[in-house]
């Protein structure tokens, strides 16, 4: 028999419970993930029980049957309150299951042959002062991050396995979070979302996601808090003050069991930062407000979240020269150059237990997004903007607004079914995107007599569809081996109208096949005996398609694809109508994936060789058009390829030892593109790709006891090209940071406080300085620097 114990109230495992069989009296306990192994059963009735401090005995009868080698069975202790010892209230209360409502088909867990880590709620609050989460994530395994202000809150990014985010499928809540049109994720829209989160897990790889956007360099699952796990009801209260004048402050609560099957969490947040370059200011609402109804066959949730935010724009990067005289320098100086943008969410997640074997899942979702940002522009060709003739042959200025209005809505369905051979899940996705953009001209000088108020230099409207269906299977076939077989079906569909400019109209349409099959093999079982080591491997074949976006396709906003430029890509010619032009085609990926675990008390090692083939990668600079022109364009053959190993060891019950490194080769097969200083096509193949550090590397130690914790961390991260030329004058040079976090919990308090704890972050410790990207900018290469060193100081307090 093998098992794990859960707390009833979180989902989490509980380590050093009892377990004792009767009648034959033998004990063991579980280990530090909860599980636990008896083996050499022999066939008849067999009562267990489990049992742990501060918890509800768990006592059940099995019937051990002679043709049946395994039993796995899963337990929830209910913390345990005064009164509350009597069957009759246990069996009153509603089971309560992780939220694997939202996750069980994007999300790994043991048995799947897939390469992934966790990240436990614990683990965030203790790094957490408010930072974006790309930040958060920069020591997993093959992950960069870096931030426009250089301080990380604002915009962020991150990169995976050499792929950009627009690659990287993340999901909240099992919602897909990529922007339908584009394939970004804002996390500026989420700032301190740190603080609502039950845990993370980052896949690499196309990995087992089955539904939103194909996943290349990997997929980030994201869960939050559930309210009414807690038995108790707790208010929350926290305030950061850090460097470049960064204030947060935070309030949360939750209503813990409320007459024994609903709860409430609720959390309002204000950030503001002066960001460390100039003109990079950041103020930031955000809420997230959650309730939860608990029955014996459901368990239902709605969650809202949001954060209005303003933020004066500083995504252009600044040259060698400019850095060399001032490093903070912001080359968007315009004081109105600001980002507005406020998009709320709703979700209404449902799980149904039918049965014992069968749960159907339902999940929709709503989020309307509106906003703009203005940019002043000098020396710009009036053409770009006014149309028809007699324009002035002169340069202008102008201060233009980009506007956007989006809505998506979706629905999530999955029914999962346990059986003998393992569980299988059949489900799908609807999403429904639609986006009217509009840009205005607000003034420009020299005056122009076409300028109007209110006029438009373009106004569009996007709609994109996306439906898709799968089969997924986790098959036991021995009490070893676990063999995974998924099968995804997915359609995608563009159609750009309502332009009222030019009344150009196009659609495509895809379909998309991707089976992914793979393979976990238990080498050694430890058994009762924890002085053996647990060994695992697993290997994965995975194929992923992802559609172009609509600007691949046909840009509205570029000047050199309007029909006065290539009159020969419209039915009407220079007057537009239906677009017949060319456009990128969709990216072919073929995953393979092979590593293994080992565990042997206190120490893992994880090692996992990855083999990423990729067909037509989108990538910057591409092929010419037929005018001539650069664009961004499809390389006919890319490979990702690389080792990433992983391994703690906690030598001490106080200490743990944790690094990571990946080593990787990312680099171009067959490719070619446009070279802007010989004019001519130049071959790029064995070139590294661009934006990619061939290492990067993480260690820390962290230590605690008392109720104190302390880290160390360092972060190594190697040269990076700016562009696919492995030019070494013009890359990021590599750089190494070192962290430090150190925080202290106050538990003997006065009053109600449960405790007060007092958390201190230091970025950057030794104070380098260090550029964390680069690309090339109107003016040569260009790059967005990172911050020296950096204090944060937060104090919490829990009632």
């Amino acid at each position: 028999m093998k098992g794990i114990a859960k707390d009833y109230s979180n989902g989490r495992p509980i380590a050093e419970c009892e377990v004792l069989l009767a009648p034959s009296n033998f004990r063991t306990s579980t280990n530090s993930d909860g599980e636990f192994f008896i083996p050499n059963l022999r066939p008849g009735r067999h009562v267990l029980t489990i049992s742990h401090t501060g918890f509800h005995p768990y006592i059940f009868e099995q019937v051990i049957a002679e043709d049946k080698p395994l039993y796995e069975i899963t337990v929830e202790l209910k913390p345990s309150e005064t009164g509350e010892t009597t069957r009759e209230y246990l069996e009153e209360q509603p089971r309560y299951k992780l939220p694997e409502v939202t996750v069980l088909t994007t999300r790994a867990s043991a048995g799947h042959p897939v390469t992934y880590t966790n990240l436990k709620r614990e683990e965030i609050a203790k790094r957490n002062y408010g930072q974006d989460l790309p930040l958060l994530l920069t020591e997993l395994p093959n992950v960069t991050a870096y931030s426009d202000g250089g301080n990380g809150i604002g915009y962020s990014y991150l990169r995976m396995r050499g792929f950009g985010q627009n690659r990287v499928a993340v999901q909240l809540n099992g919602v897909p979070l990529n922007d339908a049109g584009t394939g970004e994720v804002f996390w500026i829209d989420l700032p301190d979302f740190a603080s609502d989160l039950e845990d993370m897990q980052v896949q690499r790889g196309i990995g087992s996601s089955l539904y939103g956007p194909a996943a290349f360099g990997g997929t980030i699952n994201i869960v939050t808090r559930t309210p009414g796990t807690r038995v108790q009801p707790s208010l929350r209260a926290e305030g950061t003050l850090g460097a470049w004048n960064t204030r947060r402050a935070m309030v949360s609560f939750e209503s813990g069991r409320i007459q024994k099957k609903y709860g409430i969490a609720a959390r309002l947040t204000r950030m503001k930062t002066d960001g460390y370059r100039d003109n990079s200011w950041a103020d930031l609402w955000s809420y997230y407000l959650s309730a939860a109804r608990f029955s014996k066959k459901h368990t239902t949730r709605v969650v809202f979240y949001g954060g209005p935010e303003k933020t004066h724009l500083a995504y252009d990067g600044i040259t060698k020269e400019q850095m060399a005289e001032n490093r903070r320098y912001n080359p968007l100086t315009y004081p109105g150059e600001i980002d507005n943008f406020f998009q709320p969410h709703y979700e209404l997640h449902d799980e149904f237990r039918v049965s014992e074997k069968f749960t159907l899942n339902n999940s929709l979702y709503l989020f309307r997004g509106d906003g703009y940002y203005d940019q002043y522009r000098t020396d710009q060709d009036p053409a770009k903007y006014f149309f028809g003739p007699q324009l002035p042959t002169e340069l202008i200025s102008v201060l233009r607004r980009r506007n956007v209005g989006e809505t998506d809505w979706g629905w999530i369905p999955r029914l999962s079914v346990e059986h003998g051979w393992g569980e299988t899940a059949v489900g799908g996705e609807l999403r429904m995107h639609e986006a009217q953009h509009e840009g205005l001209i607000l003034w420009c000088s020299p005056q122009i007599a076409a300028h109007q108020p209110d006029y438009h230099y373009y106004d569009y409207r996007i709609q994109k569809r996306h439906a898709s269906a799968y089969v997924h299977n986790l098959f036991r076939v021995s009490s070893r081996l676990r063999v995974m077989a998924d099968l995804q079906l997915r359609y995608v569909s563009y159609e750009m109208d309502r332009d009222k400019l030019w009344n150009v109209t196009w659609k495509k349409d895809w379909g998309f096949l991707a089976p992914r099959i793979g393979v976990n093999y238990d080498l050694l079982k430890p058994g009762i005996d924890e002085n053996l080591p647990a060994a695992v491997i697993y290997a994965n074949v995975s194929e992923a398609d992802r559609e172009p976006t609509y600007k691949d396709i046909y840009d509205p906003q570029d000047y050199w694809s309007l029909p006065t430029n290539a009159s020969n890509h419209f039915a009407n010619g220079e007057n537009g109508g239906v677009y017949t032009g060319g456009g990128l085609v969709p990216e072919l990926m073929d995953n393979v994936e092979l590593g293994t675990l080992w565990q042997y008390r206190g120490a893992r090692l994880g090692v996992n060789d990855y083999w990423m083939r990729v067909k037509d990668e989108i990538v910057p600079y591409g092929t010419l058009d037929d005018l001539g022109v650069p664009v961004t364009g499809n390389a006919p053959r890319t490979l990702h390829s690389g080792v990433e190993i992983v391994g703690s060891h906690s030598p001490l019950t106080w200490l743990d030892l944790s690094g990571n490194l990946a080593l990787t080769d990312h680099h171009f097969v067959n490719y070619k593109e446009y070279d802007w200083n010989t004019s001519e096509l130049v071959k790029r193949d064995g070139n590294r790709l661009a934006y990619d550090p061939p290492y990067i590397a993480n260690l820390r130690a962290q230590v605690s006891r008392w109720n104190l914790n302390f880290a160390l961390s360092l972060q190594a991260v190697g040269k990076q090209y700016v562009d696919n030329t492995e030019n070494n004058n013009t890359a990021v040079p590599a750089y190494a940071l070192l962290h430090v976090d150190l925080g202290y919990r106050f538990t003997r308090m006065a009053g109600t406080a449960k405790y007060v704890e007092l958390r201190l972050r230091v970025n950057n410790l030794l104070d380098k300085e260090y550029e964390s990207f680069g690309f090339i900018g109107d003016y040569g290469p260009s790059y967005i620097v990172g911050a020296p060193r950096a204090l944060y100081t937060t104090l919490a307090v829990e009632l």
